[in-house]
């Protein structure tokens, strides 16, 4: 089963929103300076900057994944370098993972570029829809689909 790390202010309600997606078939959590896992996780979700990412990306392991908000710029200063591949979301054209269109039911994610997924499968470019959850922001739900659309489903 797939492992999970949420870092940003909204980890929390990140981790919620993925675990809600993915239907339990994952495990996640919320990384923060305070609290973290002794156990790396093989995808990171990175959605603003932090001081605990220059301990936490060293550790992603080459098979690993780095899901970085493309928004946030103030991240990429904190990026380390690592043998782990990197995939961006966000609500820019230039985001590997972004959103096509937001209605007030649903979230359709778009993949703008091919990926392979943890299990070895290709994710070509598609469009998928996701239920919109209405108290959760639609920039966590984007960073929580991309994390699952990583995992395989």
């Amino acid at each position: 089963m797939p492992l999970v790390g949420m870092i940003g202010q909204n980890g929390g309600e990140m981790t919620h929103e993925f675990l809600r997606i993915s239907g339990g078939q994952a495990n996640c959590y919320h990384i923060t300076e305070n609290q973290r896992q002794s156990q790396t996780p093989d995808v990171l979700v990175v959605s603003e900057a932090s001081p605990v990412l220059k301990e936490v990306i060293p550790k992603l392991p080459a098979e690993g994944y780095l899901v970085v908000n493309a928004d946030d710029k103030s991240i990429f200063p904190y990026l380390q370098p690592t043998n782990a591949k990197l995939i961006t979301y966000g609500f820019n054209n230039k985001a590997c993972i972004t959103a096509s269109s937001i209605t007030d039911e649903s979230l359709h994610i778009c993949i703008q570029r091919s990926f392979q997924t943890l299990n070895g499968t290709q994710k070509d470019p598609q469009e998928y829809q996701t239920q919109k959850n209405d108290v959760v922001t639609p920039e966590s739900t984007l960073a929580a689909a991309s994390a699952w659309a990583i995992c395989g489903s």
